[in-house]
C-alpha cells in the first residue's frame, strides 16, 4: 500500500470515528428524557442504539472503557470541507 493511500485511509477512517462518536454523544444525552407532544408524555429511550454505536466503536479500536470527550461544533481543528 502506497503511503499516500494509508492516509488518506486513516483519514477516512477518523471521520468514521467521529461521526459515531457525535452521534453516540447525542443520544446519550437524549436518553431517558421525558418529551411531550399534543398533550401526550413519554420517555426517549436509546439504549439498544448506545449499545450499537458502542459495539462499532469497539470493532474501530476505541478503548470504550474510558470516557470519551464530548464533541464540540465549530471545532478549530477540524477541516471545513
Amino acid at each position: 500500500m502506497k503511503p499516500g493511500t494509508f492516509i488518506e485511509q486513516a483519514e477516512r477512517d477518523a471521520k468514521v470515528v467521529d461521526a459515531v462518536h457525535h452521534a453516540q454523544y447525542a443520544l446519550v444525552i437524549h436518553n431517558g428524557l421525558m418529551v411531550r407532544s399534543e398533550g401526550e408524555e413519554w420517555q426517549m429511550e436509546f439504549e439498544r442504539e448506545i449499545d450499537r454505536l458502542t459495539e462499532a466503536m469497539t470493532l474501530l479500536g476505541i478503548d470504550m472503557s474510558k470516557p470519551l470527550i464530548a464533541p464540540v461544533r465549530g471545532d478549530p481543528l477540524e477541516d471545513e470541507d
